[in-house]
Formats: structure tokens, C-alpha cells, sequence
């Protein structure tokens, strides 16, 4: 009887599960589907013009619609993966690599040397321990790992008076904080501007903008709970939890900031400096930024004196942890495949045209940042969700008169800022669960951040739409 009572609970907690990305993107690929069924066929006319391949905004005409079959539906899916080859090679590559540069302890030792020095010091410190944790997301788009140096946060939240959920902002938030802003993430802007052709991280004015808006109010709305806490400790939104941990901190042993861990952090930032130049001089991105972080990979090796073996079985183990993207990113590309084989898709644009007819550029590219964020409940992958909204997005944005810079950043910013407040997020999940904090109570506390973020990000968009960003 016990038995069967633990299995009709089992049952139950499964029952309530909230879909996975993987699942969700599957029912996306079925409405899709549907959609080919009762939307009709249409086109427009495609020219190519410098290179790039421009929509005529009056050559719309409806043609006959070609619904996706049962084997069309399970054959888009390979077929997806065939199409963003490049984008998935990007993720595993930089993914495994920067396993091995994290298991270094490299950033760990030199995040922990820097943090040393804030030890009892006022709470004002707080900003600069934003930026740092804020850097390394906003430059190479890895915020999973992020997990490791929750501890780390927690830690030096409580030796400065404060709380568990400090130790969450200061880390979680700012890192989701860098990613959004993306100067150099590979993994957002790099895959949206890889799509309609730009220069890779062009326009890095704006996403440096983003970045220090960003940095300010996760700074702000921290120190302004800090300094709550430090008038009162039972001020804090989870006293109960700092009551529990008293005696019981979580230690944390961080490796020494030695000659080699330097060499390492020395190598990765000569690495990221090779990107931007590649970047900036119209280098071959799709190949290059792999092939930086293979050098990377190799140049790590010989330093930390790790055997080939050792260094393959480490990358191995990164990339197994960001195959889930990967899947994320084959399977999203499916649904535009299904949309554009059957002739849907252009319907849909020319539908969208037709109701942003009178809109201005502004409104245009604030309505593509909502998209985004909409996109963003239902798709948590950054590279995934560019793959599905940006190649719709980019006609609109040309018959509506904006650039495609505007179009990627009102995606990107859009898509990518919902991440620290969504439970299904493995890095909140994660994170909330090590430091014991119910998710209510972070939401809590987050939303004032994401609040804040949302509407300079939309300001950022606006002003994109006005100067019309480049270089196109």
C-alpha cells in the first residue's frame, strides 16, 4: 500500500512538471504545422542587393499553399540541424572549451582575489562586484556554469552582514545582466547578426550601453536591499533561512591565484581581444570564433601541464553540458522551415506589414522587443530563439523601414533579459535551490531589477530605431 502511494505521488509531482524547452519548441513545431493547414500560401519577391537578399515590399501575392505532411513535419527537424550547422558547432566548441578554461579555477582564483579585498568593507563595494561577475557572460555568452560561483556569492554576501539572496543578485542577476547586454556573446547577437549578414558584433556601442544601464540597476536595487539589511538583519526577505545557516555557511575552497592560473586568464583575454579584431576587420566569424577557442583549448592544456587526454575528457564533459542548446537550436529551425516550405511565412509577414502600415520605425521595433520577450517564455535558449524570430523579423524590418541592426537588438534584448526571472531557467532553478530560497521571494526581489532593465532596454531600442543603427 506504501508502495503504491509513493508511486500515485511520483506520478502526481511528474504530472505537475512544467514542460522543458525541448518539449515546448516540439509543440511550437506542431502548431506550425497546423498553421499550414489553415493560414494560405504567399510570397514576395527576393532581390539580392549588396550582397544581401532584400524583400520587395509590393510584389505580395498569395500562391498556392503547400501544408506540411506527416513526413515533412519529422524531416524539418534534421533538416534544421543541416541549416544551423554552424550555430551548433559554435556552442559545443566554445561550450566545451570553456569547461576546461573553468576547471582551471583560473576565473574562480582571480574573481576570489579581487572579492578578498571587499571583505569588510561597506556595501558600496557592491557595484564592482557586479561587474566582475558581469564580464565574462557578456563576452562569451556562458552563464550555465555560473552555478559554480553561487556558493562563492552566498559566501561573501553573509562576511559582509548581508544575506543569501545578496549572494544570488551578485552573481545570478549580474550575470544574466552581462548576457542580456551581449558586447561580444556569440551566442545571441553573434548568431542574430550571422543570420541577416551583418558584421559580427557591429553596432557594440548600443549592447555597451545596455551593459552599464544594466550594471547600474542591479547594482542599485542590491545595495538598496543591503542597506536595509545592515539597519536590521531581520529585514531580510528569507530571515528564516539566514537564521538556519548560522554555523552552517557554505565553505567554499578556491584555488590559489598562481603563475599558471594567470597564464590561462592571459590566454583567454588575448582570445576574446583576437574576436573583436576578427570582428571588427569583416573576418570569417562563423569559423573563427571555434577556432579561437580551439587554440584556447590547446594553449590551456600545455599550461595547467593537463595530458590530451585529460583536456578532451574535460571538453567532452562541457560540451555534454551545453548539448541541450544544441538540441534547442536544431529543433527551433524546424518550425521556420515548416513556415517557409509551405509558403507561410510570408503570409504571416505580409499580415504583420499590413497592421504596422502606419507605425513608425519606434513603434515597429518596440513591438519586435515585445516579440522577444514573449519568445522568451517559451524558448530559454538565446541562440534558439534568434533562430526562430530573427529570420521572420528581418523582411518586416525591411519594409518597415529599420535596420537590421535595430531588428537583431530589439530581438536580442528582448529574448534575453527574461532569463533571471523565469523559474524554468537551469541557472534560477539551480542557483534558488543552493542558496534555499523560495522562488516567490526571489521573484520578489528580481523583478524590481527586470522592471528596470526592460524599460532602458526599450529605450535603447527606440534610440536604435531613431539614428538608424548600422551599418544596416
Amino acid at each position: 500500500m506504501d508502495l503504491k502511494k509513493g508511486q500515485e505521488i511520483e506520478a502526481k509531482a511528474e504530472a505537475k512538471e512544467f514542460p522543458s524547452g525541448l518539449v515546448i519548441i516540439c509543440g511550437l513545431i506542431l502548431l506550425a504545422a497546423l498553421l499550414t493547414y489553415i493560414i494560405p500560401g504567399g510570397e514576395y519577391v527576393r532581390t539580392t542587393v549588396d550582397g544581401r537578399e532584400m524583400v520587395d515590399p509590393n510584389s505580395f501575392s498569395y500562391v498556392a499553399s503547400h501544408p506540411a505532411s506527416l513526413l515533412e513535419i519529422f524531416t524539418s527537424v534534421p533538416k534544421g540541424f543541416q541549416a544551423t550547422s554552424w550555430i551548433c558547432f559554435l556552442i559545443l566548441i566554445v561550450g566545451g572549451a570553456f569547461s576546461v578554461i573553468s576547471d582551471t579555477g583560473a576565473i574562480q582564483a582571480a574573481l576570489n582575489s579581487l572579492l578578498k579585498k571587499s571583505k569588510g568593507k561597506d556595501i558600496f563595494f557592491i557595484p564592482v562586484i557586479v561587474l566582475l561577475f558581469s564580464i565574462v557572460p557578456t563576452l562569451m555568452g556562458t552563464l550555465e556554469a555560473y552555478l559554480a560561483f553561487v556558493p562563492l556569492g552566498v559566501m561573501l554576501a553573509r562576511s559582509m552582514g548581508l544575506d543569501a539572496l545578496v549572494g544570488i543578485a551578485i552573481t545570478v542577476c549580474a550575470g544574466g545582466a552581462g548576457l542580456a547586454s551581449g558586447i561580444t556573446n556569440p551566442f545571441n547577437i553573434g548568431v542574430a547578426q550571422g543570420l541577416v549578414g551583418l558584421p559580427v558584433f557591429s553596432g557594440i556601442w548600443l549592447r555597451i550601453l545596455a551593459f552599464i544601464g544594466f550594471n547600474v540597476s542591479v547594482s542599485f536595487w542590491t545595495m538598496k536591499y543591503a542597506i536595509m539589511l545592515k539597519k536590521d538583519k531581520k529585514n531580510s526577505w528569507i530571515y528564516d533561512v539566514e537564521q538556519r545557516a548560522e554555523g552552517s555557511d557554505m565553505v567554499v575552497e578556491m584555488p590559489e591565484f598562481d603563475a599558471k592560473r594567470k597564464l590561462v586568464l592571459l590566454s583567454v583575454l588575448v582570445g576574446m581581444g583576437y574576436i573583436i579584431y576578427l570582428a571588427l576587420t569583416g573576418g570569417d566569424f562563423k569559423n573563427g570564433i571555434p577556432a579561437v577557442f580551439l587554440m584556447m583549448l590547446v594553449v590551456v592544456g600545455i599550461v595547467m601541464k593537463y595530458s590530451p587526454n585529460e583536456v578532451f575528457r574535460r571538453f567532452g564533459k562541457g560540451a555534454q553540458g551545453v548539448v541541450g542548446g544544441v538540441l534547442v537550436v536544431g529543433f527551433a529551425k524546424a518550425i521556420a522551415l515548416i513556415l517557409d516550405n509551405s509558403g507561410t511565412v510570408d503570409t504571416i509577414i505580409h499580415a504583420a506589414v499590413q497592421m504596422l502600415n502606419n507605425a513608425s520605425g519606434v513603434l515597429t521595433a518596440e513591438i519586435m522587443y515585445l516579440i522577444g520577450h514573449i519568445g522568451n517564455f517559451f524558448i530559454i535558449s538565446d541562440a534558439g530563439l534568434a533562430t526562430v524570430l530573427v529570420p521572420i523579423l528581418s523582411p518586416i524590418g525591411d519594409m518597415a523601414g529599420i535596420t537590421q541592426q535595430t531588428v537583431c537588438a530589439a530581438a536580442i534584448l528582448g529574448g534575453a533579459l527574461g532569463n533571471m526571472i523565469m523559474p524554468t531557467s537551469p541557472l534560477t532553478s539551480g542557483a534558488i535551490a543552493m542558496a534555499e530560497i523560495d522562488y516567490r521571494v526571489y521573484l520578489r526581489f528580481v523583478i524590481r531589477i527586470f522592471l528596470t532593465n526592460s524599460v532602458w532596454a526599450a529605450i535603447l531600442v527606440a534610440i536604435a530605431a531613431i539614428v538608424q543603427i548600422g551599418p544596416f
